[in-house]
């Protein structure tokens, strides 16, 4: 027993030396008569880039799929033969350009609102026939503008100091700025005979909400520490219901109200007819590029 008594006693004795060693190399006596401290390398922390960000961006629709596409006729003088050709565009073609605010909530999400305006393009299609006494054209085309606003989230799918590859989801609420045809018809009699002209135009002016959404792919990538540049492929899926419609010819303005429900009602010049409503979809895959501004 006191065998162990003294083997416990050595091994306190060694440990207590120990501490006493520690102690004493942390609080030497400089000969100055202060304690020597040990100096730390102060830090450098990098300096953080700010979360929000503005962009700019253009977009043209190339592609409207889903939408209605028209198509213009020719009929031979005795009438038996149409002659037709298809447009190759319809309705969501044709330039974008917009803004948007943005937040960087991760390295792989942000979070953003985009507002863009459809400037489209006209869309025309011709009808004419002969017969033995004039030619007969009708020429009508279509314009559609539409201003909309675009909550939406990134996500980055692969990310590097230089660039990084990125999806996009958006809901889309639009505001239908003008959606009219222009009916331009003419009438050239055979043989250098006089012509006749006459336009009327066809303006839906009241329309519901241009509601879809967004889904986009794209790269950015880095231009200076504040600016990057970026290019993506959008695909947009909206659509409306329009309201009301006015014709205005020279002789005449004929308007036609649209319901979900009720009775038809032929138009006339002394009062509004009735119809049923419909759905006008505005599509495209579209292609753009643009700049972001970090602060």
């Amino acid at each position: 027993m006191n065998r162990f008594l003294v083997l416990l006693l050595c091994l306190l004795v060694r440990a207590a030396m120990g501490q006493a060693q520690s102690t004493l190399a942390v609080n030497t006596i400089n000969p100055s008569g202060k304690p020597v401290t040990t100096q730390v390398a102060p830090r450098n922390p990098k300096a953080a880039e700010a979360p929000f960000y503005v962009k700019i961006y253009g977009l043209y629709g190339l592609l409207t799929p889903g939408v209605q596409i028209s198509h213009g006729e020719l009929q031979s003088p005795d009438g038996s033969v149409f002659t037709f050709k298809t447009a190759n565009k319809g309705l969501g073609a044709g330039p974008r350009a917009g803004i948007g605010l943005g937040f960087i909530v991760s390295d792989f999400i942000n979070l953003g609102i985009d507002a863009d305006i459809l400037f489209g393009t006209d869309l025309s299609i011709t009808n004419s026939y002969r017969d033995g006494r004039a030619t007969y054209g009708n020429t009508e085309t279509t314009t559609l503008k539409v201003a909309s606003v675009i909550p939406n989230i990134t996500f980055k799918a692969l990310s590097r100091p230089a660039y990084y590859i990125y999806n996009r989801l958006g809901l889309v609420g639009g505001v239908v700025l003008d959606y009219k045809t222009v009916n331009s018809f003419l009438e050239q009699v055979n043989n250098g005979g006089a012509s006749k002209t006459s336009i009327s135009t066809s303006t839906y002016t009241q329309n519901t909400l241009a509601i879809g959404y967004q889904a986009a792919l794209g790269i950015q990538f880095r231009l200076s520490q504040a600016i990057r540049g970026f290019a993506e492929i959008v695909a947009y899926n909206q659509s409306f219901k329009p309201k009301r419609l006015e014709v205005v010819s020279p002789t005449s303005t004929i308007v036609t109200d649209y319901n979900d429900q009720g009775s038809t009602l032929y138009a006339t010049a002394s009062r509004p007819g009735k119809d049923l409503s419909f759905n006008v979809p505005m599509n495209s895959v579209s292609v753009g590029a643009g700049l972001v501004f970090r602060f």
